[in-house]
Protein backbone atom coordinates (compact mmCIF):
# COMPACT_ATOMS: atom_id res chain seq x y z
CA UNK A 1 0.00 0.00 0.00
CA UNK A 2 0.98 3.79 -0.49
CA UNK A 3 0.92 5.75 2.69
CA UNK A 4 1.50 9.03 2.38
CA UNK A 5 4.21 9.85 -0.06
CA UNK A 6 5.81 6.42 0.44
CA UNK A 7 5.53 2.73 -0.07
CA UNK A 8 4.68 0.03 2.40
CA UNK A 9 3.81 -3.26 1.67
CA UNK A 10 0.13 -4.73 1.85
CA UNK A 11 -1.58 -3.64 5.13
CA UNK A 12 1.56 -3.27 7.28
CA UNK A 13 0.98 -1.49 10.93
CA UNK A 14 3.60 1.98 10.33
CA UNK A 15 4.31 0.98 14.15
CA UNK A 16 6.46 -2.17 12.24
CA UNK A 17 8.50 0.49 10.29
CA UNK A 18 11.61 1.28 12.32
CA UNK A 19 13.70 3.81 11.43
CA UNK A 20 17.50 2.62 11.75
CA UNK A 21 19.81 5.16 10.53
CA UNK A 22 19.17 8.65 8.38
CA UNK A 23 21.98 10.71 6.72
CA UNK A 24 21.98 14.50 5.91
CA UNK A 25 23.48 15.08 2.98
CA UNK A 26 24.24 18.76 0.58
CA UNK A 27 23.48 17.67 -2.70
CA UNK A 28 24.66 14.27 -3.93
CA UNK A 29 28.71 14.71 -3.09
CA UNK A 30 28.75 12.89 0.20
CA UNK A 31 26.48 9.73 -1.41
CA UNK A 32 29.37 7.35 -1.78
CA UNK A 33 30.22 7.51 2.46
CA UNK A 34 26.73 7.49 3.01
CA UNK A 35 26.46 4.39 0.35
CA UNK A 36 29.39 2.99 1.70
CA UNK A 37 27.61 3.07 5.67
CA UNK A 38 24.47 1.69 3.88
CA UNK A 39 26.19 -1.12 2.28
CA UNK A 40 27.09 -2.23 5.58
CA UNK A 41 24.06 -2.33 7.20
CA UNK A 42 21.93 -3.68 4.29
CA UNK A 43 21.03 -7.60 4.16
CA UNK A 44 22.97 -10.16 1.53
CA UNK A 45 19.14 -11.89 0.67
CA UNK A 46 15.96 -10.11 0.42
CA UNK A 47 14.23 -6.76 -0.39
CA UNK A 48 15.22 -3.25 -0.07
CA UNK A 49 12.64 -1.03 -1.54
CA UNK A 50 14.12 2.28 -2.67
CA UNK A 51 11.88 5.21 -2.47
CA UNK A 52 12.01 8.86 -3.75
CA UNK A 53 10.69 11.14 -6.22
CA UNK A 54 12.33 11.40 -10.13
CA UNK A 55 15.61 12.76 -9.47
CA UNK A 56 15.90 12.32 -5.87
CA UNK A 57 18.73 10.36 -6.50
CA UNK A 58 18.02 6.31 -6.22
CA UNK A 59 19.83 4.90 -9.03
CA UNK A 60 22.99 6.99 -8.27
CA UNK A 61 22.76 5.53 -4.77
CA UNK A 62 22.08 2.40 -6.44
CA UNK A 63 25.52 2.63 -8.39
CA UNK A 64 27.54 3.95 -5.49
CA UNK A 65 25.98 1.02 -3.50
CA UNK A 66 27.70 -1.36 -6.45
CA UNK A 67 30.84 0.47 -6.08
CA UNK A 68 30.72 0.02 -2.14
CA UNK A 69 30.45 -3.40 -2.90
CA UNK A 70 33.64 -3.86 -5.49
CA UNK A 71 31.29 -4.66 -8.49
CA UNK A 72 33.07 -3.93 -11.72
CA UNK A 73 30.40 -2.79 -13.98
CA UNK A 74 28.08 -0.15 -13.64
CA UNK A 75 25.24 0.69 -12.26
CA UNK A 76 23.25 1.58 -15.54
CA UNK A 77 19.52 2.11 -14.65
CA UNK A 78 17.52 -1.06 -15.77
CA UNK A 79 14.78 0.88 -16.63
CA UNK A 80 13.95 -0.09 -20.04
CA UNK A 81 15.58 -3.61 -19.18
CA UNK A 82 13.41 -3.68 -15.58
CA UNK A 83 16.31 -5.57 -13.95
CA UNK A 84 19.98 -6.01 -14.38
CA UNK A 85 22.15 -8.79 -12.28
CA UNK A 86 25.01 -8.05 -10.83
CA UNK A 87 27.52 -10.76 -8.28
CA UNK A 88 28.73 -9.42 -5.15
CA UNK A 89 31.22 -10.75 -3.01
CA UNK A 90 30.59 -9.81 0.53
CA UNK A 91 31.58 -10.96 4.18
CA UNK A 92 33.65 -13.31 1.97
CA UNK A 93 30.79 -14.53 0.09
CA UNK A 94 29.28 -14.26 -3.23
CA UNK A 95 26.28 -12.77 -3.80
CA UNK A 96 23.73 -12.12 -5.97
CA UNK A 97 22.38 -8.98 -6.40
CA UNK A 98 19.36 -7.32 -8.23
CA UNK A 99 18.81 -3.72 -9.30
CA UNK A 100 15.16 -3.25 -10.24
CA UNK A 101 13.74 0.04 -12.01
CA UNK A 102 10.06 -0.88 -12.38
CA UNK A 103 8.64 2.96 -13.54
CA UNK A 104 7.88 1.84 -17.17
CA UNK A 105 6.14 -1.37 -15.00
CA UNK A 106 2.62 -1.37 -16.14
CA UNK A 107 0.69 -2.94 -13.44
CA UNK A 108 1.49 -6.27 -10.76
CA UNK A 109 0.57 -8.73 -13.38
CA UNK A 110 3.44 -7.26 -15.75
CA UNK A 111 5.61 -8.07 -13.24
CA UNK A 112 4.51 -11.84 -12.90
CA UNK A 113 4.58 -12.20 -16.72
CA UNK A 114 8.38 -10.83 -16.35
CA UNK A 115 9.59 -13.08 -13.86
CA UNK A 116 9.96 -10.35 -10.93
CA UNK A 117 7.26 -11.51 -8.90
CA UNK A 118 9.54 -14.96 -8.38
CA UNK A 119 12.82 -12.80 -7.94
CA UNK A 120 11.73 -11.24 -5.29
CA UNK A 121 10.91 -14.34 -3.27
CA UNK A 122 14.68 -15.89 -4.27
CA UNK A 123 17.65 -15.68 -2.23
CA UNK A 124 19.46 -12.56 -3.83
CA UNK A 125 19.26 -9.26 -2.75
CA UNK A 126 16.82 -7.22 -4.77
CA UNK A 127 17.51 -3.38 -4.73
CA UNK A 128 13.61 -2.50 -5.95
CA UNK A 129 13.39 1.08 -6.89
CA UNK A 130 9.30 2.31 -8.36
CA UNK A 131 7.98 -0.35 -5.54
CA UNK A 132 4.74 1.44 -5.39
CA UNK A 133 4.04 0.05 -8.99
CA UNK A 134 3.71 -3.19 -7.83
CA UNK A 135 2.54 -3.07 -3.96
CA UNK A 136 0.71 -6.19 -3.38
CA UNK A 137 3.95 -8.27 -4.67
CA UNK A 138 6.12 -6.81 -2.17
CA UNK A 139 6.98 -8.96 0.89
CA UNK A 140 6.09 -7.82 3.99
CA UNK A 141 9.90 -7.99 5.79
CA UNK A 142 10.91 -5.78 2.89
CA UNK A 143 13.96 -2.99 4.13
CA UNK A 144 12.96 0.72 2.56
CA UNK A 145 15.16 3.53 2.10
CA UNK A 146 13.93 6.73 1.37
CA UNK A 147 15.86 9.65 -0.68
CA UNK A 148 14.36 13.08 0.15
CA UNK A 149 15.10 15.86 -1.65
CA UNK A 150 14.51 19.31 0.68
CA UNK A 151 13.69 22.36 -0.38
CA UNK A 152 17.47 23.93 -0.30
CA UNK A 153 18.11 21.22 -2.93
CA UNK A 154 20.08 18.58 0.21
CA UNK A 155 19.15 15.16 0.64
CA UNK A 156 18.16 12.91 3.40
CA UNK A 157 18.56 9.30 3.29
CA UNK A 158 16.70 7.17 5.25
CA UNK A 159 17.20 3.56 6.37
CA UNK A 160 14.50 1.67 7.64
CA UNK A 161 13.02 -1.49 8.21
CA UNK A 162 9.52 -3.47 8.10
CA UNK A 163 8.90 -5.69 11.22
CA UNK A 164 5.89 -8.62 11.17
Amino acid sequence: MCHGSFWIPKEVDLATLTELRRWSMRGLASLPEVARSLGEALPHGGVVAIHGAMGAGKTTLVRQLLASWNVEEEGASPTFGLVHHHVVHRGGDVHEVRHMDLYRLENEEEAERSGIAEMLNDGALNLVEWPERIPGLMPDDAWLIEMKVEADDSRMCILSQLRG
